[in-house]
């Protein structure tokens, strides 16, 4: 993704290598407009832009192989032009640019030099493979204004720790803690392997209290939208051991029983930084089967909710 702050002004190019001149690209623009961003450029427009700023001839369309398309996406909302830019052929990608502004072009200007710093490393690349030529310095150079490359998306793992109330368990509101180890499969599907803990919840019967706690191991899989700000469904299954003890009673025990249950969820989160996420949880855990706790000839202490609802805060970090 690129990431533009202000307009995109003060933009010097210098393209080193003459050699690189040589090398004739066939590139394809295709460009999708919303209705609020009906004044963007089209492809025709773009692809002037992308030439002039290049300084080299580009062939506007070809059957070769190797011809590089990109496909932008326009869209506005309230003050803030987006562009979402799929590369496809040789050097597959996605990018995205906002900018806010009264008009389109700055945002366009952007658009260019994106395509622009693409062609010039896959002449880079081409001319090393054909001529086995080092690798060339960075040819744009943006003065006064921002325009960050983000890397192109690929695997990464992260650790989450997160914390929150549970409702269902019982009557009652206990706080849930959570930890997870999970894998991000370019920032689109998100897997984690975690563990839970819920907190005891005490119910008063006669003159003693059953305290009733709950430990398990979760499998997460959610499917994610966006960039800096994320949001998506996910799907959990968790297994583990729901730990009821008494207190108080003439003959005080404690017992534990199996607990599994299936959960959907929705998270949403924003990435801080290059590797700190900030999230919101919310879930609802349906447990397999009705499961309860009682003292004998006193009767029910605990008893099982259909549905466990969960709202909680989650902060993660990423290893890559």
């Amino acid at each position: 993704m690129l990431a533009l702050s202000g307009c995109a002004t003060g933009l010097v190019l210098s393209f080193v290598t003459a050699s690189c001149w040589s090398t004739r690209l066939s590139l394809v623009i295709a460009t999708e407009r919303s209705e609020a961003a009906a004044d963007c450029a089209d492809g025709a427009k773009l692809f002037a832009k992308v030439e002039k700023i290049s300084e080299r001839p580009l062939e506007p369309a070809g059957p070769e192989p190797d011809a590089i398309r990109v496909v932008i996406r326009f869209d506005r909302s309230e003050d803030e032009y987006r562009a979402e830019l799929e590369f496809q052929g040789p050097k597959p990608g996605e990018r995205s640019l906002r900018d806010r502004s009264s008009h389109c072009e700055p945002l366009e200007d952007a658009v260019a030099v994106a395509i622009a710093l693409l062609l010039d490393s896959e002449v880079e690349r081409r001319e090393r493979e054909s001529r086995g030529v080092p690798r060339a310095v960075p040819t744009i150079s943006i003065i006064r204004r921002e325009v960050v490359p983000k890397r192109l998306k690929t695997n990464s793992f992260h650790i989450a720790g997160g914390a929150g109330v549970q409702a269902g368990f019982d009557s009652k509101l206990v706080p849930r803690f959570a930890f997870a180890l999970g894998m991000s499969q370019r920032e689109k599907w998100l897997f984690e392997l975690g563990a839970e803990w819920i907190a005891p919840a005490t119910s008063r019967i006669d003159a003693g209290e059953v305290s009733v706690s709950l430990v398990a191991g979760v499998l997460r899989a959610c499917r994610l939208w966006g960039n800096e700000w994320q949001w998506g469904p996910c799907a959990a299954f968790g297994i583990g051991r729901l730990h009821g003890s008494g207190h108080g009673f003439d003959e005080s025990l404690s017992s534990s029983l199996l607990w599994t249950a299936f959960s959907g969820e929705l998270l949403v989160q924003r990435t801080l930084g290059q590797r700190w996420q900030l999230g919101v949880h919310a879930q609802a855990w349906v447990p397999l089967k009705e499961q309860r706790f009682s003292v004998q000839n006193l009767g029910t202490a605990w008893n099982s909710s259909t549905i466990w609802p969960f709202l909680g805060l989650r902060l993660g970090v990423r290893f890559q």
